[in-house]
């Protein structure tokens, strides 16, 4: 199985594609495991000419946890997530990439594009934020505090079962809830790695990172920002206030979207990811800070 363990922690990932396409990275969001981001999706860039990477977060899915069932913080950061997705990177042989993150995922790319803004080719970012304080919502704080308070152990069936009621608590109010799938990935996650705890460490690691909005002004990396209006966990604020930072980004909210990457809008999605990439390789294009 393919490990990346360049920058101290043994991070697992799989690729899609030719390694002679361009490569992008897909970076999954709290909790999730790089299966989140499902096979036809990614194909649909393969066919667009791109070399897909997915990964698992540290904490979860293969790759290394940093605690036992009783340690709700890993004493690392952003800037350690961050490394490992560039370590990812390193070990393909990898200069740079095309990024897309999710949620925490997108508070990843951030720190990757302010950490080493020429390691970045372009970002898309789905609802994400600046900053854990002011633009997450309440909703989440009490998910998270309840998960602390209650044993997340317990029965296959039922694991799945809490996992379709949080993912429905998530969902669009104009797109249906894809149940069927959303049952069969938390059975796949849990066959996979069921570490309930790592979630609260990664939850740590987005609480402690420094607000990122003074160092976004510095960016000229292409980025695209989308948001949905139904987004319960993070405040549309988020989205507006990245894309008055990134001078060199598109902002798109859909009414009724929730948070997830409805699979209804997948083929404007996918058109948005490529056209981010496109414009990276574009003349009139800087990917650098200044």
């Amino acid at each position: 199985m393919p490990f990346s363990t360049q920058n101290g922690a043994s991070i697992y990932f799989e690729t899609m594609g030719s390694p002679t396409d361009q490569p992008l990275v897909f970076i999954e969001g709290l909790s999730a495991q790089m299966i989140g981001w499902r096979e036809p999706f990614c194909h649909a860039f393969v066919d667009r000419g791109f070399w897909v990477i997915r990964l698992d977060n540290r904490d979860v899915g293969l790759s290394q946890k940093f605690g036992g069932p009783d340690d709700f913080d890993g004493d690392y950061d952003m800037s350690d997530m961050a490394n490992d997705t560039f370590g990812v990177l390193d070990t393909l042989g990898l200069k740079s990439a095309h990024v897309v993150g999710q949620s925490m995922g997108g508070m990843i790319a951030q720190t990757m594009a302010i950490t080493d803004p020429g390691r970045v080719r372009s970002m898309t970012l789905f609802y994400t934020a600046p900053s854990s304080g002011p633009y997450v919502g309440d909703d989440l704080t009490e998910h998270v505090s309840r998960q602390r308070e209650t044993n997340p152990h317990g029965p296959r069936d039922q694991i799945i079962e809490k996992m379709v009621e949080s993912q429905r608590f998530c969902a669009s109010t104009a797109y249906p809830f894809d149940e069927a799938w959303i049952r069969e990935l938390a059975g796949l996650r849990y066959d996979r790695c069921h570490c309930p705890e790592g979630p609260l460490r990664q939850y740590a690691a987005a609480l402690r990172a420094p607000d990122r909005l003074p160092a976004l002004h510095a960016l000229a990396t292409p980025a695209a920002i989308i948001h949905g209006r139904a987004d319960r966990l993070i405040k549309l604020e988020a989205a507006l206030d990245m894309a008055r930072a990134l001078r060199n980004s598109e902002l798109h909210v859909f009414p009724g979207l929730g948070h997830e990457i409805a699979r209804p809008l997948w083929e404007e999605f996918t058109r948005i990811i490529e056209r981010t990439a496109r414009r990276a390789s574009s003349p009139n294009s800087r990917n650098q800070s200044e």
